[in-house]
């Protein structure tokens, strides 16, 4: 289940409860987000962003022991409807596109950072940008995959 820390300023903790709450739902309802991302840590949301991180297992890796592109691409599309929670949505909608580009690889062991980003949310699409970045043991960060993802989404 995903942990949150609890220096949040009243605004954020209100985004941040919303993308916990959608992804306690999802997470039961959906195997596939449970079996890959069930040891995922939500741990900042305001509206139109949230960061998590994740420590990449063997359940995350190709046969060449690098992060896998379908868990990439997984990842991209679950950030990008908890984007869209963060701006207080709680049925985050259909996928209708999903891009990746692929730009580096992690290995078991090593920490991603995730963050999702609602770059608009209109009457019946809602547009997102992904970021899935490693953290190196100097502090800082290489990026890994980068990706949109378009939702349809009811009218609100």
């Amino acid at each position: 289940m995903a942990q949150t820390t609890s220096t949040q300023s009243s605004g954020t903790n209100l985004a941040l409860q919303q993308v916990l709450k959608v992804w306690s739902r999802i997470q039961v309802n959906s195997p596939i987000y449970d079996f890959l991302l069930s040891d995922v840590v939500i741990y900042h949301a305001e509206e139109g962003s949230f960061s998590a991180r994740l420590q990449v297992g063997p359940k995350h890796l190709n046969s060449k022991g690098g992060l896998h592109g379908v868990f990439s691409a997984c990842i991209t599309d679950w950030a990008g409807g908890l984007a869209i929670a963060s701006c207080g949505l709680e049925s985050t909608g259909v996928s209708t596109n999903i891009n990746v580009n692929y730009l580096s690889s992690a290995a078991a062991g090593d920490w991603l950072e995730i963050r999702g980003y609602a770059n608009k949310v209109g009457k019946s699409l809602a547009f997102t940008t992904i970021n899935i970045s490693k953290c190196t043991e100097s502090g800082n960060t290489t990026v890994v995959a980068q990706g949109s993802h378009t939702k349809y989404i009811k009218a609100r």
